[in-house]
């Protein structure tokens, strides 16, 4: 908002980033919101998993797909599914599971930057442990662009969960894991699911602009980096009528965080 010099009240915000801590206790990585440089409402999420092992999950991504994939389908269809989800292969899947069914370093997560990871594990692109955060995230998008033709885009499930929109990824995972035991490659896989979250963002934004009367969507956080997604997600929005502030001059991650912060200070300063 503030690069693009916004004065015009509330915008639709979208989020997608790693992990941080949000006022439900919960860690959020992909939000939905109503906001001007006062305040902030969140409007929808990704739906939350457990993180098992905490910050650990961000370094091993096969701890988020663990987590997805028995969410999704339960435990006993994952294990049964292990001849194509090989990033669990000789992994402690059940101290993993035991972990979370105790509640014990499992905190919830809404994250996009984790929910990226698991991604990157079941298409095979991902390292067991990774070298820097994000890491994950840029094989994945590399093994996007690699992919021959246009994959259908893989599905998530949109709801009203109390006043929240909810963005479901377990028909996803679902479709997923069918597709590969049907001989889809990696990089078809990885190119249906940014095609599938793109559709997913821009049908819950459509939905929220509706709701709250507002044209105008601000897209921020570190997965806005992501050329595949940013370029398939930018088109669906304009294309829903809705008006796109992104980050150009500023980076879309923690690097721009204290611009926005200076520009809630000014704010706050300038009404006092």
């Amino acid at each position: 908002m503030a690069e693009n010099g916004w004065e015009q009240g509330a915008v639709l915000g979208l989020a997608l980033d790693g992990t941080g801590y949000g006022p439900d206790g919960t860690l959020w990585g992909c939000e939905m919101l109503v906001c001007d440089y006062a305040h902030m409402t969140r409007m929808g999420h990704l739906s939350t998993v457990p993180m098992p092992g905490g910050e650990k999950a961000a370094r091993e991504p096969w701890r988020m797909l663990l987590a997805h994939m028995d969410r999704a389908l339960g435990a006993e269809a994952t294990d049964q599914a292990q001849a194509v989800v090989r990033a669990l292969h000789e992994k402690p899947v059940d101290t993993i599971r035991a972990m979370v069914r105790k509640g014990l370093n499992a905190p919830l997560t809404s994250s996009a930057g984790r929910l990226f990871d698991a991604m990157a594990a079941l298409t095979g692109c991902a390292p067991a442990r990774l070298s820097y955060e994000g890491e994950a995230a840029m094989r994945l998008e590399a093994l996007a662009e690699q992919a021959e033709g246009i994959s259908a885009p893989l599905v998530f499930d949109l709801r009203m969960t109390g006043d929240l929109l909810e963005m479901d990824p377990a028909p996803m995972w679902r479709a997923a894991l069918q597709r590969l035991e049907g001989g889809c490659t990696g990089a078809e896989l990885a190119h249906a699911f940014h095609a599938g979250l793109a559709h997913a963002l821009a049908t819950a934004m459509r939905k929220l602009a509706v709701r709250t009367g507002l044209g105008t969507v601000a897209l921020s956080g570190g997965v806005m980096h992501n050329g595949v997604l940013v370029s398939m997600l930018i088109p669906l929005l304009q294309g829903a009528g809705l008006k796109v502030l992104m980050p150009a001059q500023v980076p879309a991650g923690d690097g721009g965080l204290a611009l926005g912060q200076a520009a809630v200070a000014a704010y706050r300063h300038r009404c006092t």
